[in-house]
């Protein structure tokens, strides 16, 4: 679907508040901005683009870069950049895999100068963000303390005080928060095999950690009552055989969508209407991953929409990224590299319609792929090198 020139206009009208690229006078419009300053790296094209060049871009029926900026870099490597509900927010992890350190940094808002480093303490190793559901600025998030092999559950309602939800010992993984429009908030995740619930108010404890069923990465449905998860089988003493349900938390029923033989799954995200899941799936050993997706029904085959996907090997991702309409799912995939160049790609979930979108082709290495679920813009964060880190970089895009 292409979006209106006037939703760029709006784009042109906030980015002075990030900070400048001069213009050539002669091709400005009345009134047009003429001392821009992005505050960042503006990676692609040279100059901030006019009016008149957005006009051009976005007059294009092919989907085509408009913009490449690095929103974030350093001398560390950064993962796994995720969009707050809104699409105001963005948090993206800060880690070095080697030294088994780990740090989580927030754009509380996207004209924000610089992230936001979550926790100070220097032994906390924190990952598995995830933002709330029904309150945009709230989050989650697993922390580790070295020298222990539990993992606690922490969690902030406002965006910027944390607190820890889980005490006694195990390993806890994959947290998701909702927020009830009575106040209630509602956590589960993973914790041995089985996918845990409690449940609080400003008031204190409603729900004490109960299991809910078999299962791990949980991921909640807008309306609280559904949860999309991965479950194991177990086939003669091997537990390698894995189905993705949606468990109804009224019925208590669960829903099988996929069914997988001899075969691995990571990752289920729903697609923003929540008619439909997607999710990573490889043959066990080392095989490509690729890209599912499942009307959410029963026993619905089904389809494969990317071949030998770029998945992140050391960290488990948010998962497949879907436009807002949810018409597409966007990815990296090795099939396509040019050396170490990635171009962004898009399947179209009906007809399997493959999208082939160039950026500058100096990014390389690109992975962790995540879409602005609201922005009528076209906007996507992923992480990728222009030289030795992995920094953090925003393209936008003429439309959908």
């Amino acid at each position: 679907m292409r979006r209106g020139f006037h939703h760029w206009t709006v784009l042109i009208a906030a980015l002075p508040l990030w900070g400048a690229v001069s213009l050539p006078a002669a091709d400005l419009l009345p009134g047009e901005f003429d001392d821009i300053d992005l505050g960042r790296t503006l990676v692609y094209p040279e100059r901030f683009p006019t009016v008149r060049q957005c006009r051009e871009i976005v007059r294009k029926p092919e989907i085509c870069t408009v913009m490449v900026i690095r929103m974030f870099g350093s001398r560390d490597n950064h993962y796994l950049p995720i969009f707050s509900g809104d699409g105001r927010r963005l948090a993206f992890q800060r880690s070095d895999v080697q030294a088994k350190s780990s740090k989580l940094l927030l754009y509380k808002s996207l004209r924000d100068p610089e992230p936001a480093l979550l926790s100070r303490e220097s032994t906390a190793y924190d990952y598995m963000f995830r933002w709330g559901i029904n309150s945009p600025s709230s989050f989650t998030l697993v922390r580790i303390d070295p020298g222990k092999t539990s993992t606690q559950i922490y969690f902030s309602a406002d965006g910027e005080n944390t607190e820890q939800k889980t005490l006694d010992t195990g390993r806890r993984l994959f947290p998701a928060l909702y927020r009830r429009t009575d106040g209630i908030w509602r956590l589960v995740y993973e914790q041995d095999g089985r996918v845990m619930h409690q449940a609080w108010n400003a008031k204190g404890p409603i729900d004490s950690p109960l299991a809910l069923t078999r299962g791990s990465a949980p991921r909640w449905s807008d309306d609280g009552y559904r949860l999309l998860l991965i479950q194991e089988r177990e086939r003669r003493g091997k537990a390698d055989f894995y189905d993705v349900v949606v468990r109804n938390l009224r019925s208590e029923k669960e829903q099988l969508l996929f069914s997988g033989e001899n075969e691995t799954v990571r990752s289920p995200s729903w697609s923003h209407d929540e008619r439909s899941a997607a999710f990573y799936v490889r043959n066990t050993g080392d095989r490509p991953w690729r890209i599912h997706v499942c009307p959410v029904q029963e026993h619905s085959p089904g389809k494969t929409l990317g071949n030998d996907v770029v998945v992140n090997p050391n960290f488990e991702s948010e998962g497949p990224a879907w436009e807002p309409s949810s018409r597409r799912v966007w990815f990296f995939s090795h099939e396509r590299r040019r050396q170490a160049y990635y171009p962004l790609l898009a399947a179209d979930v009906e007809s399997g319609a493959l999208t082939v979108v160039d950026y500058p082709r100096k990014i390389t290495t690109p992975m962790d792929l995540a879409v602005n679920p609201t922005s009528a813009v076209p906007e996507m964060a992923f992480v990728a090198h222009v030289g030795l880190p992995q920094d953090l970089f925003l393209v936008f895009l003429n439309h959908y």
